[in-house]
């Protein structure tokens, strides 16, 4: 490999994964980052702290040789426990065993790693250094303390306000169309400690769902037992609207009402809530990722989706992945690779980004609907039952490297499929393992064959 000279602009999780595999890959890689270096500044509480790893982002860590660096920092997370308003609780595992989880990290901790293991293999990073500037023509940067570098290559990895996806769009909108939509919910993080043994105060290794039809709390454990928070809340037009919540009184009848059972754990409860930022959910589609062989859009610049899928990290380590095997297919040919990387991904990132809004309805309402969890309860069984014939659409996005487009495909079929077997089982003890199979072999079976999919061959 000849050694070319790769800039990146975004020294964030994608960003910093891409520059590894460059660099072992033996290019001089620069990163170009706005923040300072993460691993002297304090952590940002409040905003973003938790992700879940699911089968892709750990398909990409595992490439690089760092899976066993960050696994340690992670909990694994193995079901959701639903809280109603009642106090009453219910279960539902994510994968078939035990051996299928979910793995929360810290943002903040994982991206601090990347970048260290970045530094120690010789990736030069360049933070307070925020983009202002890209001329396409000339192939320059221009960042805000005046400071100018040429490019040959140019990767923007600089998240959902991407100064360089925007300037592609001004260059022609008809070839690069950008849209931006919000959805009318925002977030707020709380921090909920350990108890005085330094033990945690809910279930460490599953996801918590108070869900509440059209807002919701959840929790995620993080390694030092404590839990990170996030509600989500109608930005307005809502008796619980975060802008109808202005007071210290108002935060404490929202968590009288809604989540009785989490005030008494959540320290200067209403001092959080006023205090700590408020954060907007949108989704960005864009039409063409590249231009000839000298930018390429990844992650969030290229695909910002809200985290109702816990996608958002893993569909950015996707494209690495994606984008490096394109790459060595094509013998680093970056005009015919970035061509196809634009071609192959987008249709994924669409896929997944539609699915993580539906989430969105499934996760702060459906369930607490009967019928939807009946119709879970059925689908874990066949997953258990026909292991090799049967995968649900959460167990292929989450715990394979089946194509987020044919997921999304094959969940319609399923919801037409449950919905049938739900119709004739109305008592999960009265399900019969003979007629699910002869449902399954109505649609589902012949749809797997005729995409060639064998679902064990796409576990990672």
């Amino acid at each position: 490999m000849t050694n070319k000279s790769i800039h990146i602009v975004g020294a964030g999780l994608v960003g910093s994964l891409w520059a590894y595999l460059l660099k072992q890959k033996g290019f001089t890689v620069h990163v170009f980052e706005k923040r300072a270096d993460p691993r002297k500044a304090a952590a940002d509480r409040g905003r973003s702290i938790n992700l879940i790893v699911t089968s892709r982002g750990l398909d990409g860590l595992k490439k690089a040789g760092l899976i066993n660096s960050i696994l340690p920092t992670t909990v694994p997370v193995y079901g959701r426990l639903m809280h109603a308003l009642d106090g009453a609780t219910q279960y539902q595992a994510y994968g078939r065993n035990n051996s299928e989880c979910n793995y929360a990290v810290s943002r903040g901790d994982l991206n601090k790693t990347l970048i260290q293991k970045c530094a120690d293999v010789g990736v030069v990073f360049h933070f307070e250094h925020e983009l202002s500037d890209t001329d396409i023509h000339s192939k320059t940067l221009t960042f805000a303390n005046g400071i100018q570098t040429k490019y040959e290559h140019a990767f923007a990895t600089d998240g959902a306000g991407s100064i360089i996806r925007k300037k592609l769009h001004v260059l022609n909108p008809n070839t690069y169309q950008e849209n931006v939509s919000f959805i009318s919910s925002d977030y707020k993080e709380l921090y909920l400690p350990p108890d005085a043994n330094g033990q945690p105060v809910l279930e460490k290794n599953n996801l918590h769902i108070w869900p509440r039809g059209t807002h919701m709390l959840m929790a995620l454990a993080n390694t030092d037992n404590s839990f990170t928070l996030t509600l989500y809340l109608p930005r307005t037009n809502h008796p619980w609207s975060f802008d109808s919540i202005k007071t210290k009184e108002r935060v404490h009848a929202l968590f009288k009402t809604e989540f009785q059972d989490v005030m008494p754990l959540v320290p200067n409860l209403e001092s959080q809530f006023l205090e700590n930022p408020q954060g907007s959910l949108g989704t960005v589609r864009f039409s063409q990722w590249h231009l000839e062989d000298s930018i390429a859009l990844m992650g969030d610049a290229a695909h910002a989706i809200v985290p109702f899928f816990g996608q958002g990290m893993n569909c950015g380590f996707e494209d690495v992945t994606n984008l490096l095997e394109i790459l060595e297919a094509s013998e680093w040919n970056f005009k015919k690779a970035l061509t196809l990387y634009s071609q192959t991904r987008i249709k994924n990132a669409n896929a997944i980004a539609e699915m993580a809004l539906e989430n969105f309805v499934e996760m702060s309402d459906k369930v607490g609907d009967k019928n939807f969890l009946l119709q879970k309860k059925i689908e874990s069984i066949l997953e258990k039952e026909f292991p090799t014939e049967y995968r649900s659409r959460y167990g292929m996005i989450t715990y394979t490297l089946i194509p987020y487009a044919k997921a999304q495909e094959a969940g319609l079929i399923q919801a037409r499929l449950l919905a049938d077997i739900a119709k004739q089982t109305p008592r999960i003890e009265d399900l019969d393992l003979s007629f699910c199979h002869n449902q399954m072999k109505r649609e589902w079976i012949p749809w797997l064959r005729t995409q060639g999919i064998q679902l064990d061959r796409y576990t990672v």
